[in-house]
């Protein structure tokens, strides 16, 4: 059965809506502020365990022999496992591209440093990691591959040699005549780009406590996991249990952003616990476990890159070639990042032609993973550059350049060369707005005072896109087969009038049960605190994926509101029955079921819920008793991906017009960003406080890969970041305190017109900030092209001779 969505907030059924589009106090706070929201390591089971894993040493070795036995006899260890255990009871976890995964502990051969090889559970962690000293490995250490282009080359280290290639994928993908574009074009520019691996570091690691069932063969895992319905599917193929045997409940948990996978942990977990014959085992991921082996390291990634364009700034042919190294395996997904910027692989610019050449390659590092924003950042960075050397060549102001290259504001829905549609927008109106708010004018008057002073002043203006709503579809290059991702709720009402809304996801920060109470409050003409959201199990809640892909406030808005819409078709039958006239003539307004014009001819919501609950003898033959109904959203006109990858992926479009200004120590190299201004269009603003405080926080994520966080490896494939002493991130003075304004562009595709707006600024900040340090250093003729610009880099840069034709045509 359909339901009728509202594509606008006026088509709420209330008279003015009070709540949503407002910034109203979050419901989620009060369990945060005092201290009772229920975290996985605040859990404790009787007969708990706690687990503590022995990792690899080395980046590539084989396991010669592996002696457990001095660890089984320590008092308190209850149950030891290995890469034997791996092998009788599990499969190898789902990979992208599938035959590149591996099991949770190494069997044979280790292929990163950090590779789980045994796992022990005992009656405390602490004699856990006591019983790993007694367990005895023997390596023999073997050659690694740790650069991407050494591991492409014949006789390189394999790390899976039933492949016999590093190359996980190389394909060309050509949309449109690019040669010709190319042959064509007044100017042609070209660079190469490094940015290097960073990733997500949620205070809260990951942690989960397994239960696995001898008498059933079921499982149960509690966790601080992202997606629970993806985890239960992933657990059932990998242990071999009927999916209805694998109970996931996710936690309240601290910031994901890709960085709560912890499938390893969770199979290793599970592996001890069917071991030790039921005990619940838990295991809390430490710092250095996660910096060295768990889910948040991403884009390792090299560029070639080079823009066709005529001499009055007109952008007509683009070209980016990408080598990522996706780390020892495709298990933890890291290769969907590169498959993501077909969604907006051309920006916000009506670039008619483009060309995507993609190796993805497998090396003795930690596998990567999904991150904040799942690739477009680093094309946006290199895409907004080669912006920046046309525009500095041709002596065209950047924003100029910008504009004349827009897609206007009147060609929406606008197909992109790589096949994504974007909804709506008005870039123009953003950047004009983003002029006007920094005083632009003034910002460059003030850089040229710096200059002439011999200070190292820039600015940087960027426009990025966010592809919001994602859909299996955008990852088919690498092997995701799909179309539909859906989010389901359940609505219902007490006959008190209070609502329920049941979901799959677990509390993580972003403020969605507040938006569901909002979206409830109006719809039902209640208040907030009239409306409890239920996180429920994956064996209890409709269908979900939860929080990803700047998805859930659009998806989680669709299911909330089909969901009232069917309960509101039962409502409406109960009350004409009630009233005695054809349903046709009732209808739902101000939280009351009412005959319009009839005055004394309506109910109160919930009179006409306690009738269905209490008096069914009252009720219209055939209706269902229940005050409740169940929705599963999913995106419309989502297309299969063609020969060239092109596919309407991505539902919604949201754009961003940064500018920032900074200044670099001509001594040390190091930037202090004076000013920030940011315009953003996700369409309909929910809650606009949720919108700012996701803005916010993409600002800071994206300053910390600008300018700070980087996993280091050495040439044997030894990783030298092992804590946040050596892995930095930007502390509240790094960030600054933006300036922020909003523009609304409703999207014609989606509830309310909104659109996903949860990876937000890092698609923008990095850009920016890299754009104001080269226009800083554009003086010098010299350009940063590897991120993070460190002081370091910055500082061995402004020692490098002059180049005085850099950024110059080829």
């Amino acid at each position: 059965m359909a339901a009728d969505i509202p594509k606008r907030i006026e088509d709420l059924p209330a008279s003015e809506p009070r709540f949503i589009g407002r910034s109203v106090p979050r419901v989620e706070d009060p369990l945060l502020l005092s201290g009772r929201a229920r975290f996985v390591d605040d859990l404790s089971f009787p007969g708990m365990l706690h687990c503590a894993i022995l990792r690899s040493p080395y980046p590539h070795a084989r396991i010669a022999s592996l002696d457990a036995s001095a660890a089984r006899e320590l008092p308190g260890v209850v149950a030891v496992v290995d890469g034997t255990d791996a092998g009788r009871w599990t499969q190898p976890g789902p990979s992208a591209p599938e035959g590149w995964g591996a099991p949770c502990l190494a069997i044979g051969t280790v292929r990163f440093v950090g590779e789980p090889v045994a796992a022990v559970a005992a009656t405390s962690r602490a004699l856990a990691e006591d019983a790993l000293e007694r367990i005895v490995v023997d390596y023999e250490p073997l050659p690694a591959a740790v650069d991407p282009f050494e591991a492409m080359q014949p006789g390189a280290a394999l790390l899976f040699p039933e492949q016999g290639s590093n190359v996980v994928l190389q394909r060309t993908f050509t949309w449109g005549d690019v040669e010709a574009a190319f042959a064509g074009a007044d100017r042609v520019y070209r660079e190469r780009f490094r940015w290097h691996r960073l990733g997500a570091n949620p205070l809260e690691t990951f942690g989960v406590v397994a239960q696995w069932d001898p008498v059933e063969g079921s499982l149960t895992c509690h966790g601080s996991f992202q997606s629970p319905s993806h985890m239960a599917l992933g657990r059932s193929l990998v242990h071999g249990l009927p999916s209805n045997r694998v109970r996931i409940v996710a936690q309240p948990h601290g910031g994901s952003f890709g960085g709560k996978g912890g499938a390893r942990g969770t199979d290793i977990a599970t592996l001890l616990s069917r071991k030790a014959g039921g005990a619940p085992v838990k295991w809390i991921e430490d710092r250095t476990e996660y910096l060295i082996a768990g889910g948040g390291q991403a884009w390792d990634r090299h560029y070639d890159a080079s823009i066709a364009v005529r001499s009055d700034g007109l952008v007509t042919g683009l070209r980016v070639e990408l080598v990522e190294d996706i780390g020892a395996t495709g298990e933890n997904f890291g290769a969907l990042s590169a498959a993501k910027p077909l969604a907006s692989f051309t920006g916000c610019y009506a670039i008619p032609v483009a060309e995507y050449r993609l190796t993805l390659v497998v090396t003795h590092k930690l596998p990567t993973s999904p991150y904040r924003g799942l690739g477009p950042p680093p094309h946006n960075l290199v895409l907004e550059q080669m912006l920046d050397v046309a525009a500095r060549d041709l002596g065209i102001d950047p924003g100029e350049l910008r504009r004349r290259n827009y897609i206007p504001s009147d060609r929406f829905p606008y197909t992109i060369a790589s096949g994504n549609e974007y909804d709506s927008g008005d870039y123009v109106a953003a950047l004009d707005r983003v002029l006007e708010l920094s005083d632009y004018a003034r910002l460059r008057r003030e850089q040229a005072e710096a200059r002439a002073q011999g200070r190292l002043v820039g600015i940087g203006l960027v426009s990025t896109i966010e592809p919001g709503v994602f859909d299996w579809n955008a990852y088919a290059i690498v092997g995701v087969a799909g179309t539909g991702v859906p989010e389901g709720a359940t609505v219902g009402i007490d006959m008190l009038g209070r609502i329920v809304v049941r979901v799959g996801f677990a509390l993580e920060g972003q403020g969605q049960y507040t938006v569901a109470a909002q979206l409830l409050a109006d719809y039902f003409g209640v208040e907030p605190g009239d409306v409890r959201v239920v996180p429920q199990d994956t064996l209890s809640a409709p269908p979900h994926f939860g929080p990803g892909g700047s998805r859930l406030g659009v998806a989680l808005t669709g299911a909330v509101l089909g969901a009232a819409d069917r309960l509101r078709e039962k409502l409406v039958r109960v009350a004409a029955h009630l009233l005695g006239v054809p349903a046709g003539q009732v209808e739902l307004r101000d939280g009351r079921l009412l005959v319009p014009g009839v005055a004394g001819a309506e109910l109160p919501l919930a009179q006409v819920a306690g009738t269905m609950l209490a008096r069914s003898d009252l009720l219209p033959a055939g209706i269902d008793p229940r005050p409740e109904a169940t929705y599963a959203w999913t995106a419309s006109g989502r297309t299969p991906a063609d020969e060239q990858g092109r596919a309407k992926s991505y539902l919604t479009a949201a754009n961003a017009c940064h500018c920032v200004q900074l200044e670099i120590d001509r001594e040390t190299g190091l930037v202090t960003i004076g000013g920030y201004w940011i315009v953003d269009d996700c369409g309909t603003r929910l809650n606009p406080a949720n919108v700012d405080g996701m803005i916010q926080g993409g600002v800071a994520q994206g300053i910390g890969a600008a300018l700070l966080e980087e996993y280091v490896y050495d040439e044997s494939g030894q990783p030298l970041v092992t804590s946040l002493m050596d892995y930095l991130l930007p502390a509240i003075h790094d960030v600054p305190e933006t300036v922020k304004a909003a523009l609304v562009t409703p999207s014609p595709f989606t509830p309310l017109g909104a659109k996903g707006a949860g990876e937000s600024a890092i698609h923008t900040t990095p850009a920016a900030v890299l754009c104001a340090i080269n226009d800083a250093l554009a003086p010098l003729g010299v350009r940063a092209t590897e991120i993070p610009a460190t002081p370091q880099r910055l500082w061995r840069l402004l020692r490098e001779p002059r180049t005085s034709g850099a950024g110059g045509p080829l």
